[in-house]
């Protein structure tokens, strides 16, 4: 009888090789790997929250700041295009922002995209105070939940790629943006949507269902299959505006 050989794993090991080769070569050694802690990427989410709380205290309104992030959007759209079109531009595109990208990035959408996409569709649809609350859940509950699923995540039921662990980091951090947001950090132009003294809806048990909002929408990205980048600040907005605006709960003494 004659032995025959396995060609799979043959292929299997090659093309092993192959992607291997290609992470630990220029320009994609630099791209932190999966499960790693992309210190630069959490970094830049983080920010982002900042940015939106001292454009919402200077007054800006959300007909100020989608019109320019809506351009930002064309322009990064259009950089996906061209590098999965041209690989050369893949590689200077990767070169360029490797340290704010995943690996599974290099061949897929840039999560940018999403991020920006959900970040116009709330400042378009809702009011301020509901849109920059929702962008501030992405900008800090999102890389939290990151950061609590790594930590304990493995002692934790899970869900998909998420834990039990990282969506109760995204409701405690969601709940604390919340009460911080409506309450001791106030913007002196007022939040339209919720009137402190004047709904029923206390500022406490508010806080608890903001963060619960968070929890939720961050993990309900994994169950849609959408990017959270997409789906947390969008449902954040939504869940926020039908209490406080749709049911008119935000002004209006209830309990």
């Amino acid at each position: 009888m004659t032995k025959t050989h396995s060609p799979s794993k043959h292929t299997t090991g090659h093309t092993a090789e192959k992607v291997a080769d290609t992470f630990t070569t220029s320009p994609f050694r630099h791209i932190q790997p999966k499960g790693s802690w992309e210190i630069p990427r959490k970094l830049f989410h983080y920010s982002i929250g900042f940015g939106v709380y001292a454009l919402y205290n200077a007054g800006y309104d959300t007909t100020d700041i989608y019109p320019p992030l809506t351009a930002g959007l064309s322009v990064v759209v259009s950089a996906e295009v061209l590098r999965f079109s041209w690989d050369w531009f893949n590689r200077f595109y990767c070169r360029l922002l490797g340290p704010l990208m995943r690996r599974t990035e290099v061949t897929k959408v840039n999560g940018v995209v999403y991020y920006l996409a959900g970040c116009v569709a709330v400042l378009y649809v809702f009011p301020k105070d509901i849109a920059s609350l929702s962008i501030m859940y992405l900008s800090w509950a999102d890389p939290t939940a990151s950061i609590c699923g790594q930590l304990w995540g493995k002692y934790t039921p899970k869900y998909g790629k998420k834990s039990l662990a990282g969506t109760l980091g995204a409701t405690v951090t969601g709940a604390l943006v919340t009460f911080g947001f409506l309450g001791p950090f106030a913007s002196l132009y007022g939040t339209p949507s919720y009137d402190i003294h004047q709904s029923g809806f206390r500022l406490p048990l508010l806080s608890v269902y903001g963060g619960i909002v968070a929890g939720l929408s961050e993990a309900m990205g994994d169950v849609l299959g959408v990017d959270d980048n997409f789906t947390l600040p969008v449902l954040s907005g939504l869940f926020l505006w039908v209490p406080l605006v749709g049911l008119g709960l935000g002004s209006s003494s209830w309990l």
